[in-house]
């Protein structure tokens, strides 16, 4: 079946951007202040503490390493959430260098909730919470190294719980935001791809299609055939009927067409009441009996329209990659027969001399 082509999809490729920014940007950021104050602390008399960081800063820097060359973002999330969960516990058991290890933790509900947002961020965050009120007001837990004073502790709980409510409301923002954001550009994406009027591809749509693309790129496929289909007298309904009858008529036609077609084939407005249709895999004379059935269906309805029984029929020009390798070619060579088939009385198909 025909898809739109997948270097269309501007919203994964601004999402797998973002992620590699993010994660360049946490690594690369962390692994140096981790290395900085590793280091201080070292030589500053902690040399436990000091290695602890740096052993930190090594295994940030890995796992940045690990998702540039897997450009896995599950696993990534997963391991990065649980390095500075640890880190966090760490900083607030140790109480890090002259009692500023507790300022770093203040970042942790961030990076947590911009990682996994605010669903699994949420279960994260609240389990580290809480083992935070047991490290701070839990006494005699053997690998807690610092105290803090009644002060610092009720202090720092409430401060923690503020600055992570207030990441769950940014994240919802964001995340409100980013929907918005979406749909918007799901919104033009199909504005620049589709026909306003009959909701079918227009040319750019048509052009971006896989089994398109891969035939303007000259690599070799299955016999494709094509047809270029034109509603005959249209410009007499409008003068007729109207122009609201006439965009009646169109997307009578489209809809028609639409449901007509097989499901591996396809079908798009080339422009004013002419429509096209890309037959893959299919053989010329294959595309031929395929258009000849669309047309005597179209000419043995009667269309109401509006109250008025419309009588139409169309006439069509096919070609094939049979004997063109370039769009343009298949094109003018579907358009000369189109021709034909309107100087032939209408209400016929008409293909290449060589079939």
């Amino acid at each position: 079946m025909i898809k739109t082509a997948n270097k269309g999809d501007g919203l994964a490729f601004e999402r797998a951007r973002r992620n590699d920014l993010l994660s360049s940007a946490l690594c690369w950021l962390g692994a140096f202040f981790l290395t900085v104050f590793g280091v201080k602390s070292y030589f500053s008399g902690l040399p436990d503490y000091g290695i602890g960081l740096l052993v930190f800063g090594l295994c940030t820097s890995l796992i940045w390493l690990q998702f540039k060359i897997t450009k896995n973002w599950r696993v990534f999330q997963s391991m990065i959430c649980l390095g500075f969960s640890v880190l966090y516990l760490f900083l607030l058991s140790s109480g890090g260098q002259e009692d500023t290890g507790i300022l770093w933790c203040y970042t942790y509900p961030l990076i947590v909730f911009s990682l996994l947002g605010v669903g699994l961020g949420s279960m994260l965050v609240g389990v580290v919470l809480a083992l935070s009120v047991i490290i701070l007001f839990v006494p005699g837990i053997d690998f807690i190294t610092h105290t803090y004073t009644d002060d610092v502790k009720y202090r720092f709980t409430g401060s923690i719980l503020f600055v992570t409510a207030l990441g769950y409301l940014m994240e919802m923002s964001r995340m409100e935001a980013q929907r918005k954001s979406d749909q918007a550009n799901n919104v033009l994406k199909m504005m620049a791809h589709r026909d306003e009027l009959t909701g079918l591809y227009n040319r750019r749509g048509i052009k971006e299609c896989n089994e398109l693309e891969v035939f303007l790129h000259g690599k070799p496929t299955p016999e494709m055939t094509l047809a270029v289909c034109d509603v005959d007298f249209f410009k007499g309904i409008n003068d007729k009927y109207g122009h609201d009858i006439g965009d009646a008529v169109l997307r009578l036609v489209a809809e028609h067409l639409k449901s007509s077609i097989r499901e591996t084939d396809l079908v798009g407005r080339w422009g004013g009441e002419e429509f096209i249709i890309l037959f893959p895999c299919t053989t010329l004379e294959e595309g031929y009996h395929l258009v000849e059935r669309l047309r005597q269906t179209i000419a043995e309805t009667h269309f109401d329209i509006a109250g008025e029984k419309i009588a139409l029929s169309v006439s069509t020009g096919l070609s094939s990659t049979r004997y063109y390798n370039k769009w343009d070619d298949l094109i003018k060579s579907a358009d000369k027969h189109l021709y034909r088939a309107k100087t032939s009385g209408r209400n016929c198909t008409k293909t290449t001399e060589h079939s």
